[in-house]
């Protein structure tokens, strides 16, 4: 996998859009689990998961929005993914602050034109905190890392382009998302679009 930071004339769509977050970040399996104590009392149950990346613990605590700005099939706007129904719902978002989310990502990426899609990360630190407690940021920052690169093998499989961004204002992205900054907000972003050879590599023989 690369990072790939141009893209196709014909935008992203929704369909593509679906399949990736479909194999990258849906939720595959629910159970719960008795804890011993922390924030939650002994005898309580916590609800973990499995995913098709790997998370500390299994309780994945990220929570994936999209910034789109071009997307066939979809309104410009953000969006935060549903991973248990595998849908997206639209979130109430003041357009001076999504387009200031997309032109930081230009920005942080260099990139030539203005992303498809950006991925944003978002961590709801509680939810790791409780068992974690010192080194819950650091393996929410794992955590990151870990789905980044299942979305990077993903969409490159797809025949898509993707690329990973190295900045990010969580202060920005909780006004636009309208999170409590102290309880969820960004971690990692990453950008998402057609792919600019795509023709050529679908259309290219196979040797014999």
């Amino acid at each position: 996998r690369r990072s790939l930071r141009t893209y196709g004339a014909n935008p992203i769509t929704r369909r593509q859009l679906g399949e990736f977050l479909y194999r990258s970040a849906r939720v595959q399996e629910r159970f719960e689990v008795k804890v011993a104590g922390g924030a939650h009392g002994p005898g309580e149950s916590v609800e973990l998961s499995r995913r098709p990346s790997p998370s500390g613990g299994a309780i994945h605590e990220l929570e994936t929005y999209l910034a789109i700005h071009r997307c066939e099939g979809l309104e410009q706007g953000l969006y935060q993914y549903d991973p248990v129904e595998h849908r997206l719902a639209r979130i109430d978002c003041n357009p001076k602050l999504l387009q200031a989310l997309i032109r930081d990502a230009v920005r942080a990426t260099r990139l030539a034109c203005e992303p498809q899609v950006l991925v944003i990360l978002a961590s709801r630190f509680g939810r790791a905190n409780w068992k974690y407690e010192s080194i819950a940021y650091a393996l929410t920052l794992k955590n990151a890392g870990a789905l980044i690169q299942t979305m990077y093998l993903v969409a490159t499989a797809m025949g898509l382009a993707p690329t990973a961004v190295g900045l990010g204002d969580a202060d920005l992205f909780a006004r636009a998302a309208g999170t409590n900054y102290y309880e969820e907000t960004s971690v990692a972003e990453f950008l998402l679009g057609s792919r600019a050879d795509a023709t050529a590599l679908s259309e290219r023989p196979l040797p014999t």
